[in-house]
Formats: structure tokens, sequence, C-alpha cells
């Protein structure tokens, strides 16, 4: 028997990785498996040689700025850049990275990004574990308030008491001491990210940070205003066009691929592409290394290689015409254009899975086999894995694209469309999961809501009169009960977050 004088031990003092989990986004980091679910890639060999040089040169260096920013239009090929020096850095010398993206969960907000960034200083160096906890003072009755604190807007709080007072003091620069942070025109918060830059570019951190970005105007001025006011803590390199990398790209690419093919057999040149195919090719993609993937990706597609290149050699230059090309071709996959159209606005990206049980065409509930012969010419455009990883495009470009009429003309995804999809999708898979007495789809329960205020804020009058029936037909099915399940069931899935118009953790 157990005796009664024998005492609970007592809970443990909570460590620095109990306070920072909640805040830690793993899939933002440049290795991550869902960063490798993206088909993110490291710089070909040779290519990109002077930018590289010119990066490390900067890294190696314990003299000179200890913030680098490398900035350049979409497509040119940054993210491509950071992920090349993280990898090579990756092997003590690097301390974190984040790589933002756009609506893709946590990924696009600021408030986890030192928290990250902290977690991983910590894995790879115990001495500034032990620095931060010692700064946090962490034990039971702290816990909550740390969280407090980062989860909130204390964006300069995070960066003073993590990375610079809970750096190893016996050592400057620590090591490792690179931090790569990739696209910072991808984090929703742009004015905190203004914060951020003008944080870095006037204190002295023990860390040197790469970052990279599009010159959005709010960004490149923080960097310029913070360098004109006698600051040289800042250094500013833009990554022009590069069209000697890029026919390097495509030579390995296509030469690769021509071997394999069953034409060489029957009495095609054994060189291909020409070198006139070749030098059009890269004309065509003015400089832009998404351009290139995405051909590349195209031209491996079903059919003939060859002819598939004859067909891109006939567009005009740039990205657009290549987007239009390969879309109508996809279009001749059923339901290709409704489907592609709610990929694009959807409130987080969802599985081929998740996708199929939230989103209704019209003409029936989507299934996951419609879903993968819907999307089945888009592979060169979109990353499409297997059931339970997201759907995302190859490049954040593509979004642009559709959603600008004056760029995608007849190819244009209406908001009020796609929304009103959405809407009725998940209001559809709520209403069946109700009556079926299962629980509905985690994506439906927490964001019908956000689709319903976007249709209506988009939406004509002639949209909303097509719909009016529709709704109605679906509303009927809705009583109390199911108002008092549909919030009890969004509630318990997604908290209090729900309520300020966050999306739910990765882990519900």
């Amino acid at each position: 028997m157990i005796s009664r004088d024998v005492k609970c031990p007592l809970a443990r003092a909570p460590t620095l990785f109990d306070v920072l989990a909640p805040h830690f986004v793993h899939d933002a980091l440049y290795n991550s498996r869902q960063r490798q679910n993206e088909h993110a890639v490291t710089c070909l060999p040779q290519t990109r040689t002077q930018v590289l040089n010119h990066i490390k040169h900067w890294a190696n260096s314990t003299t000179s700025t200890s913030v680098f920013w490398l900035y350049g239009p979409a497509g040119t090929g940054k993210t491509t850049v950071a992920h090349t020096i993280a990898e090579e850095y990756d092997d003590g010398r690097l301390a974190a990275s984040f790589f933002f993206w756009r609506k893709t969960e946590d990924r696009d907000d600021i408030n986890k990004l030192v928290p990250t960034l902290a977690h991983q200083i910590a894995k790879r160096n115990p001495s500034a574990r032990e620095q931060m906890e010692r700064i946090l003072e962490l034990n039971d009755s702290s816990q909550m308030a740390l969280t407090s604190l980062l989860s909130g807007s204390c964006l300069e709080y995070q960066l003073e008491k993590l990375l610079v007072r809970g750096h190893v003091t016996n050592l400057y620069p620590p090591v490792p001491n690179l931090i790569v942070i990739d696209g910072l025109d991808e984090c929703d918060d742009q004015e905190g990210i203004c914060r951020l830059i003008k944080w870095m570019c006037m204190n002295r951190s023990p860390y040197r940070f790469l970052l990279t970005s599009r010159p959005e105007p709010g960004i490149h001025r923080s960097f310029t205003s913070s360098r004109g006011v006698g600051q040289s803590n800042v250094l500013c390199l833009s990554l022009t066009e590069s069209k000697s990398d890029i026919r390097e790209y495509f030579l390995k690419e296509l030469e690769e691929l021509w071997p394999k093919h069953e034409r060489i057999r029957y009495g095609a040149p054994s060189a291909w592409p020409s070198t006139s195919d070749l030098d059009k090719l890269v004309e065509k993609s003015e400089g832009l290394f998404v351009y290139a993937a995405t051909a590349v990706r195209h031209i491996k597609g079903k059919g003939a290689p060859d002819n598939r290149l004859k067909d891109i050699l006939k567009l005009h230059n740039g990205l657009d015409d290549l987007y239009i090309q390969v879309i109508k071709e996809a279009m001749e996959w059923e339901r290709c254009g409704i489907v592609l159209g709610c990929l694009m606005y959807l409130r987080y990206p969802l599985s081929i899975n998740d996708l199929s049980m939230n989103l209704h065409p019209g003409d029936g509930r989507l299934t996951i086999q419609g879903a993968f012969y819907a999307l089945n010419g888009c592979h060169s455009i979109l990353a499409i894995p297997n059931f339970d990883a997201p759907i995302e495009p190859h490049h954040a470009s593509l979004r642009d694209f559709l959603i600008n009429p004056s760029r995608s003309k007849d190819l244009f995804c209406a908001p009020s469309l796609s929304h009103g999809r959405l809407m009725y999708g998940c209001l559809s898979a709520i209403t069946r999961a109700f009556s079926d007495g299962t629980h509905p789809p985690v994506y439906a329960l927490v964001s019908w809501h956000y689709h319903a205020c976007s249709f209506l804020s988009a939406a004509g009058n002639d949209e909303l009169a097509g719909l009016n029936d529709v709704i109605r037909v679906l509303f009927r099915e809705i009583d109390l009960n199911w108002v008092i399940n549909w919030m009890t069931e969004a509630l318990n899935l997604a908290g209090v977050p729900y309520l300020r118009g966050e999306l739910p953790s990765k882990q519900v």
C-alpha cells in the first residue's frame, strides 16, 4: 500500500523548447519536407557564381556589414540562391533559416519568425540555449507570460531577448552565425517587415542576416532610409537577369531528356536542341528562372519534347504567354478551370484529399480522382503531391497572373465564382457531415464564413441572384442544432485564434 505521506513530484519547470514549440514553424526551414514537396532546389554548378561568391565573401568576413539584402523581380531565382547558401553553410555555420511563403499557414506570419529562428539556434548551440533560458528566467509562473509575448506583436522584444542577449557571451560573432530569411515580400504583415528591417539595420546584432525579397516600395524604402542616415550596416545587391546561367540550365535539363526519348531511334538529330532554338529559348526567358523552370517542366510533359519545344518557341517573350500556353492546354481536362481557380483563392493550401471534401463544382461533389484528373495538365505550374501534402504553385507568379484580368484575360479566375464555389462546398461538407453523424472537415468549419464574406464582397447582382436558389435549398437543411454544432466544432478545433480570424494550426 502506498503511504499517504508520499508527495507527488513537482512538475518540471518549462524548458526553452516548451515555450518556443507552439510558435515554431518547421515547414519554414530551408530543408523541410514541405519545401522539398515544393521542389526547392539549389543553383546548378557553374551558375550564379558571381552572386554566390559575393554573398559568401560577405558571410565569411568578420568585419563587413551584418545585413545583406538580395533583391530582384519575381522569378529571378532569389529563393534558389538563398537555398543554395543555406545548404552550403549548414556545416556548422548556419544558425537558422526561415523561408516565407504567402497564404501558407504560419509561413506568412511575422510573429512566428523570431521564435522559429531562436528554436533552431538553441538546437544547434547548447550554450546559446542556456543563455536564452537564463535571460527568460523560465519557471512555471513565467511560461504563460512568455507565451503571450512570443505570440503577440512584440517583435523588437523578441529580437532583443533571443537574438541579441541570447547569444554566447564569450564568442563574437557566435558560431554558427548566419541566418537566412527568404521572401520578405511574402509575409502578410509588411509593416512588421519594415520594423524588422529597421531593427536589423539600426542595431548591432551578433548574427549576420541574408535577406531576400522583391524590391517592393516599402521594403526598398526601409533599406535605403537606413543607409541614408549614415548607417553602413546593410549591403544591397540586385539579382539581375543572367541569360548565360539560364542557357546552362536549359542545356543540362534538355540534353538529359533527349537521349531518353524514342524519337532519337528514328533518324532524329542526336544533338538537341539546336543552337538556334536554344538561343530563342534563352531570349524568350527574359532572364527569369521561373520561365526556364516552367518551360522545362512543360517540355518534359506528355508527347514529343521537340514538338512541345516548337510550341513554346512560337510564343511571345516572357512568362505570361508561357502560362497561357500551359493553362490553355491543361483546360482540355474536365473541370480544370474550376479547380485551378479555387486553388488560387483558398484560405490556406489544401491537399488533393482535403480539396475534394471542400469543393463543390456545382454539378456534384468533387472526388479525389476527379481532382487529380482536373489537374492532370498542370504539373508544369503546380506541385501536386499524393493525397496528404498541399497542392501549391511552383512559383507565386502563377497566382499573380491568374487573378489579374489584364494579364490572364479569358483565363482570369474571378474571385466571386471561386469563393462562391468554395463557400458552397464548405457548407455542403458541413451539412453532409452533421447529417451522417460524422466530423466535418476542419477547413470547412473554419473557412466557410471567410469564403462567404469574400463572395459577397466580390459578387455582382447577377451572381448573387443566380446563387439564391442554390443557397436556399442548402440552408433548408440547417437548423439551430446545426449552428450550435458548427460553432462548437469550430471553436474546439481552432479555439480563440478563430475568433481573431487566424488560421488553424497545422496540428489541428
